[in-house]
């Protein structure tokens, strides 16, 4: 699709109200829309007819190492929420490189929402109690960006799957494969890993959430056997949020991986439930 932006702006107009639809109200969907100059600063939107200011709104956030990755790779969530009445952006971001590391990541973020915001009122959307949701990498970015960047306190609510919290302690980290601490961490801080936490370099505690300044309400997502992203880094995060008095609640599915795979069904249609259940709570 490339630099092209195709808009979709389905128009109904209801036979028996003897209304239509306007374009701040009529369903709208709209794929790689620039909020910046890069070929990564794109977002895809899908904002549900019918929609106003109160209407929940949840960003996405892809994983991938933070090396890799696209906003396609979180679909399958924009349709199970879409479906639902939710409206959805969808984003990339810049991925890790010599000159590309955390700041930068949440630098995109920030340039994602202030175009969503400066484009509320156009759009029908709200500009505020704004919702993220990340998966691993983008987990990781969610809690971030919501605990320590959101400077303009839009965000209430952070939702995330096989988040990493904690990176300046390899105890927090037990059970993570060493290829993936040494070959990945390296690229989200830009700085060398060093199993001697004395001799880590300070963005290893800056990137991460667990000792961000301002927690907000959290519901964390976790496999039990993730091999990739320990369970213990969202126990580590939802007490440290409990001991803060931040409302956070820990599902941690039985078995699964790091996506969640392999869950129980029984477990899975809970925890369906309890995610719209705290996005419809915390859009209020």
């Amino acid at each position: 699709m490339g630099r092209f932006v195709i808009w979709t702006l389905l128009v109904w107009i209801g036979s028996l109200a003897g209304t239509a639809c306007s374009p701040r109200n009529g369903q709208l969907v709209a794929y790689d829309v620039a909020y910046g100059t890069d070929s990564l600063q794109r977002m895809d939107l899908h904002f549900v007819e019918g929609r106003d200011a109160a209407t929940p709104l949840v960003m996405l956030i892809h994983g991938g190492g933070w090396m890799a990755g696209d906003k396609h790779d979180a679909d399958f969530m924009r349709e199970a929420l879409f479906a639902r009445g939710i409206n959805v952006v969808n984003v990339n971001y810049r991925l890790g490189g010599e000159t590309v590391h955390y700041p930068e990541m949440m630098a995109d973020i920030d340039a994602a929402i202030g175009y969503l915001l400066s484009h509320a009122r156009e759009w029908g959307v709200r500009s505020s109690g704004i919702v993220l949701w990340g998966g691993s990498a983008g987990a990781h970015l969610a809690l971030l960006y919501a605990y320590a960047y959101d400077n303009n306190d839009v965000v209430s609510l952070a939702i995330t799957l096989g988040a990493p919290t904690k990176f300046d302690s390899f105890a927090s980290m037990e059970g993570a494969k060493p290829q993936d601490i040494e070959g990945l961490l390296p690229i989200v801080t830009g700085r060398p890993w060093n199993y001697d936490e004395t001799q880590l370099d300070e963005a290893y505690r800056l990137a991460s959430p667990y000792y961000a300044p301002h927690f907000k309400p959290t519901l964390l997502v976790h496999g039990g056997a993730d091999d990739i992203v320990p369970v213990g880094q969202s126990q580590i995060m939802c007490r440290r949020l409990q001991e803060a008095g931040v409302p956070c609640r820990l599902i941690v599915l039985t078995g699964a991986g790091h996506g969640g795979e392999n869950a129980p069904r029984e477990e899975s249609e809970a925890l369906n439930d309890a995610l719209f259940e705290w996005i419809f709570k915390y859009s209020n």
